[in-house]
């Protein structure tokens, strides 16, 4: 018997697929597969009764069957993100959704030939006469089962026809009036099924909130209760929406409603909310990847940085169908740098190292992952039975974003959604605020510049990571460290040296070298951790963050010629990103006390403690005459008036156009990654998912 769904036919005699006339060649295993399920075509059928009919007395597990039907999938063109044949049910088995009918002959075997009896011609006349008046007798009938029978040919014709694929479509949106798309952090989430866009929108003061619109409909709407948030994410259903705000990891009901605390989360690096409820988020500034309820309640650690391989912070996890995490490992404390892709399996207790120079990745759909690396987006074929990139990969972001900085993504469904910028060089431009051209830093990141703005160092990550300094008068580049990983530079008080993180093996450790000297000299401590210079006094003293084994960061002070570490603070939070005020006497830093990351000010004479922040605040530094302290909040600068006596002056906004502050120079002069025309848009792209398989086809796996 043969049967008919879309442009197929099956044959079940013979177990041969055909689609228009054509043999379709599949391994037996998935033929046993696909006959099963035709067989119950719209029942859930489970995968232990795959397992069991298909591979009878063979000892496999799932991975065969889900082998078999990723095999089948693409005999039949079919879509996971969007069936039209096979649909997963989670947690359940499979589905198959076609309708079911009997197919017509098409040409694929013969019809079987008339077995008359040799001995016909020997009837006789009269009974041939009989057989003539009887069929004279039947011909009206015959003619009225024709008719029908041509009529329902024409019906079956018509209603077997294919529906049309959906089409892969693009357009445009921005943000609510007044607002730009978070340019801090990740900005954008889409639910799971494609049809709902979240980002976090900021205003020109700063304030931040979630904003959402349906791809259907042009309204963006505000979700009240969601000031300050960033980094937002989906729950699986769409109904809820996850997001960082004051120090806390939060969720709010995406048609509105009250926000609900779920955790502690003072420096937000991103989240994810797996099928079965749990949460995995990156919540501290050194730490790993936790997991906590979508009930909320404590978080439990899932991984801790490892020190002894330099490694300062896990960020952006992203859980696997099958229970593992994808996350980026980040070996320099500074955010802007682009770290590891890593990838652990459900249960493990280690990760291992998938790709170098990946920002953040994400699931496109089972097979594919996303990549940013730096300001370009890519697709690469992944096995997550293996944990490792198979190979594929396609630099989709002329597909996608059109040539231009892709600043942030998210799929979800078989969307995507890519938030761009678009300047006319084609990349964020580095400016001074007052408008002067900084092309030069455009290669750097972690940026300093040295006392006297007559230069700036920073780092270049292309493979290892190295030190460089930029001449601000000439436009000259020049290379200051050849070996090894370095990072976080900083000058001395009179700018002659240089001072950074530098490992070979290992943890972090101090290093030094003179601008007229090419020799590098470490600094021995007794630290066994991580340790990163930010500033140095012009006694010599050298402040420090350095990194616990319990991945919590403290504040130190050590002399530029080694020795003991004195720490100024141990408690459960974390302290980091010291900086000497001009005259030595005083140090401001990030302090996570307050259960969300704050300046705070201390005298180094007697340990007395100032705020200098109320609304959170990052990266400190000092202006030349000590009056000042700037710091970043979110997406701006601010700076706040240094009062000794302890009481604290409300901040101001530092006007950086429409660009986020890079670095600051000691009389005040503001570096920033400016878009040239200042606006935000976001390309979406629905069914791309479509589009990603024409491109960049899966490998092909026979199943066992």
């Amino acid at each position: 018997m043969r049967i008919s769904f879309g442009p197929f036919a099956f044959d079940r005699q013979s177990r041969l697929l055909w689609r228009d006339g054509n043999e379709i060649a599949l391994p037996p295993r998935v033929l046993g597969v696909l006959e099963l399920l035709i067989d119950r075509a719209g029942d859930v059928v489970a995968r232990q009764d795959l397992l069991d009919a298909v591979w009878k007395d063979a000892f496999v597990t799932d991975t065969s069957l889900a082998e078999a039907i990723s095999y089948l999938r693409q005999a039949l063109g079919d879509d996971p993100q969007a069936p039209r044949y096979i649909q997963t049910v989670h947690r359940r088995g499979y589905r198959f959704l076609a309708v079911v009918s009997p197919a017509p002959n098409w040409g694929l075997t013969p019809d079987p030939p008339f077995a008359g009896a040799s001995g016909a011609r020997a009837r006789s006349a009269t009974l041939e006469d009989a057989k003539t008046a009887i069929l004279w007798q039947l011909v009206p009938s015959l003619a009225a089962l024709l008719c029908g029978a041509l009529l329902g040919t024409i019906v079956w014709r018509t209603t077997r026809t294919p529906a049309p694929e959906p089409m892969v479509a693009r357009f445009e949106i921005a943000p609510a009036a007044e607002t730009t798309f978070d340019r801090g952090a990740p900005a954008l989430a889409v639910s799971g099924d494609g049809r709902t866009i979240a980002w976090s929108g900021c205003e020109p003061s700063g304030a931040c909130a979630l904003y959402t619109r349906s791809v259907d409909r042009l309204e963006v709407v505000r979700l009240a209760g969601s000031e300050d948030a960033s980094m937002p994410f989906f729950s699986p259903d769409g109904r809820w929406i996850g997001f960082f705000a004051a120090g806390k990891l939060k969720k709010i009901a995406a048609a509105g409603g009250s926000a609900s605390i779920l955790t502690d989360a003072p420096a937000p690096g991103g989240a994810s909310w797996g099928p079965d409820g749990r949460i995995a988020f990156a919540g501290s500034r050194a730490g790993g990847i936790s997991v906590v309820s979508e009930e909320g309640g404590a978080g439990i650690t899932l991984t801790v940085p490892r020190a002894d391989r330099g490694e300062v912070r896990h960020v952006y996890p992203a859980w696997l169908p099958r229970g593992g995490l994808l996350f980026t490992v980040l070996r320099t404390p500074e955010p802007d740098a682009p770290g590891e892709l890593s990838a652990m399996a459900a249960a493990a207790r280690d990760w291992k190292t998938l790709r170098g120079g990946v920002s953040r990745a994400a699931l496109a759909a089972p097979g594919y992952l996303l990549l940013a690396t730096g300001s370009d987006l890519q697709a690469a074929t992944f096995d997550e039975t293996a944990l490792a990139l198979t190979g594929g990969a396609d630099s989709i972001l002329t597909s996608v974003g059109g040539g231009r900085n892709v600043t942030g993504f998210a799929i979800g469904g078989g969307t995507l959604v890519a938030a761009t910028s678009s300047p006319a060089n084609g990349a964020a431009r580095l400016a001074w605020a007052d408008g002067a051209d900084a092309a030069t830093l455009a290669r750097l990141t972690a940026i300093v510049i040295s006392p006297d703005s007559r230069r700036a160092a920073g780092v270049i990550a292309d493979g290892a990571s190295d030190i460089w300094m930029a001449d601000l008068e000439s436009g000259t580049l020049t290379r200051m460290t050849f070996e090894g990983s370095n990072v976080s530079p900083a000058w001395s008080a009179d700018g002659s040296r240089l001072y950074f993180a530098s490992r070979t093996s290992g943890a972090f450790g101090l290093a030094m070298r003179r601008l007229d000297d090419r020799a590098v000299s470490p600094i021995r401590t007794a630290s066994t951790g991580n340790v990163f210079p930010s500033s140095v006094a012009a006694d010599g003293r050298i402040a420090v963050t350095i990194v616990g084994a319990d991945g919590h960061t403290v504040v130190g002070l050590v002399s530029n010629t080694g020795g003991t570490i004195k720490v100024l603070a141990a408690g459960p939070f974390d302290e980091a990103s010291p900086a000497f005020s001009p005259d030595g006497a005083w140090l401001a830093f990030e302090s996570s006390e307050s259960g969300r990351t704050e300046i705070v000010a201390r005298d180094l004479r007697d340990g007395r403690r100032v705020p200098v922040s109320n609304g959170g605040g990052e990266r400190p530094r000092w202006s030349a005459d000590g009056r000042w302290i700037y710091f970043d909040a979110g997406q701006r600068l601010m700076r706040a008036a240094f009062d000794p006596a302890g009481s604290l002056r409300a901040p101001e906004t530092v006007d950086t156009g429409h660009g986020r502050a890079v670095a600051v120079t000691p009389a005040g002069r503001v570096l920033v990654a400016a878009s040239a025309d200042g606006t935000d848009r976001a390309l979406v792209v629905v069914q791309w998912l479509r589009e990603l398989r024409q491109r960049l086809p899966l490998p092909v796996a026979v199943p066992r």
